[in-house]
């Protein structure tokens, strides 16, 4: 008898802990550790981890061969992005409007679509590169996920009676829920864009990195049309993946959809995010098409739009976390009184000087590399920049420094993204105490290390004159700072990147082992499967 009730207790357990994984905020906190064991699991055979042990932990051979590389790479990028994707999936299904019907027919696809797209790409990249059925499976996880995709649409479209809103909130909720289907349609169109051309590579032609295609290539049999599809579907699909962490987050601030800066706000957004994708789109056909301007302006006026509707979202996070604080005193408050009381939740207050500081880390540097671009000979024209500044063009230094750049931009830029999401799904979870305040002030400074002084690791480059004399002078940027000094004090810059970087994993890795002892302890016990 002490048996069997051992035995349906033990059962009870686990049914409650696979129902809270059943949740969204269970399926949130999964795919975060998912993520974090992909993370620890490539560290293992990281160039650092091979510097500091002389040798691999993981006895993974990885051919050098360029095509072998671009092809791994490739896949490791849609099995870590993918699983981001279907996070910002739940938290759109957690916390917006979309048709109850449509939810499980999103959940579930998407969960196991990017679970299986993840699972299978990693295995087949790196540990079976011979037992192309994983590749296969990776396609069928990247099916599912787009089946998903379609799902949403259908579920957040508005209509007269979806989705229900009062008289005096009606235009901003019908604006929000318009933004919302808009980004999903733009995403779905971006991913058929990256399928259709990854699709034609099963004919025979061979992996390509965006990155490697910065310049002329005539040398090169790719067409032009499938480099530069490929190079919008990685910029694209970045960019509305943070655009839909903008608006899962300005909804999380702004529940009750009311007030004139949300409304200015979705306004803006819509344009925004149109703009910015239909200039991405474009470059695609540069080749085919001769199009009155340089499609990359519409790309930067469509950023610029959503960095506003960005800044506009992280005054108003820190003006309710002013007024939350000081309550009735808010009003009669000094406007240092109010600005001390935005750094009481360091969780919240990174999570929106994010918003901030990506510009500085992301959008500022972008915009000096397009302005800087081409120098005096090239036959498109001298950048202004170039013009004004006494400084070398990007495209006449060396390839490998700009190279860096077009990587370096976009991988600061994701893993601001993927510290967001941390950040705002701690603040989900109500996580309070001593795990709370380290998370939020070791992701800030974490943030300000690794990105601030990637800035650096970036650009400095750029302003050394040896170029205009010796192009070729640098194969790899990391050869160009092994022979730097930074105020006397040797080559300490790529180290305090690290810093920085091992900052973020331990905001990480504090989360997931905080929840697996909320969730071992029963705090997050749900009785009842979730609809």
């Amino acid at each position: 008898m002490n048996v069997e009730n051992s035995s349906d207790s033990k059962m009870d357990w686990l049914k409650r802990k696979i129902n809270y994984g059943a949740t969204y905020k269970g399926m949130i906190t999964f795919t975060v550790v998912w993520l974090f064991v992909i993370v620890l699991f490539l560290s293992t055979f990281s160039e650092p981890i091979e510097l500091i042990l002389g040798q691999p932990l993981l006895p993974i051979s990885l051919s050098a061969e360029a095509v072998d590389r671009a092809g791994r790479i490739i896949i490791l990028y849609h099995s870590i992005a993918v699983p981001v994707v279907a996070v910002c999936t739940y938290f759109v299904l957690m916390l917006m409007d979309v048709r109850e019907k449509f939810k499980s027919r999103v959940k579930w696809p998407i969960f196991f679509g990017s679970l299986l797209t993840s699972a299978s790409g990693i295995l087949f990249a790196y540990i079976f590169p011979d037992q192309w059925i994983l590749h296969g499976l990776y396609l069928v996880g990247l099916s599912l996920c787009f089946y998903a995709g379609i799902m949403l649409l259908l579920g957040v479209f508005p209509t007269k009676s979806f989705p229900k809103r009062d008289a005096d909130n009606s235009r901003n909720v019908v604006l929000g829920q318009s933004a919302l289907t808009l980004l999903t349609f733009c995403l779905l169109l971006s991913v058929i864009l990256g399928g259709a051309i990854g699709s034609f590579f099963g004919n025979g032609l061979l992996p390509l990195l965006a990155e490697y295609f910065l310049r002329p290539y005539d040398h090169v049999t790719y067409p032009e049309l499938f480099v530069d599809g490929i190079k919008a579907h990685l910029h694209v699909m970045l960019a509305l993946i943070d655009v839909v962490i903008l608006l899962v987050l300005y909804r999380y601030t702004v529940p009750d959809q009311k007030g004139k800066w949300y409304r200015i706000s979705m306004i803006l957004a819509m344009p925004g995010m149109l703009i910015m994708s239909i200039g991405s789109w474009a470059v695609t056909f540069n080749s085919v098409i001769v199009f009155p301007f340089d499609m990359h302006y519409l790309i930067y006026v469509g950023a610029a739009i959503l960095v506003t509707v960005g800044l506009i979202l992280a005054l108003t996070g820190w003006n309710k976390m002013s007024k939350e604080f000081l309550g009735d005193n808010y009003e009669s408050a000094s406007w240092i009184a109010r600005s001390k009381a935005v750094f009481k939740d360091p969780v919240k207050f990174t999570l929106y000087f994010q918003l901030i500081w990506v510009n500085f880390v992301m959008t500022f540097g972008g915009i000096f590399l397009a302005l800087s671009l081409r120098g005096p000979t090239d036959p498109e024209g001298a950048s202004p920049f170039s013009k004004v500044l006494d400084i070398v063009a990007f495209r006449d230094g060396p390839l490998a420094v700009e190279t860096t750049v077009a990587r370096g931009h976009w991988h600061i830029l994701a893993t601001l993204s993927a510290i967001m999401l941390v950040l705002l799904l701690t603040d989900v979870l109500d996580i309070q105490g001593t795990a709370r305040k380290v998370m939020g002030w070791l992701a800030f400074a974490g943030n300000i290390v690794a990105f601030g002084f990637g800035m650096i690791y970036l650009y400095y480059p750029h302003f050394d004159q040896d170029w205009a004399v010796n192009l070729n002078k640098y194969v790899d940027v990391r050869e160009f700072w092994a022979n730097q000094e930074l105020f006397g004090f040797g080559n300490w810059l790529p180290l305090t990147m690290d810093l920085g970087i091992m900052l973020l994993i331990i905001v990480i890795t504090i989360f997931c082992f905080h929840q697996l002892i909320q969730i071992t302890k029963g705090r997050h016990d749900v009785k009842k499967w979730p609809e």
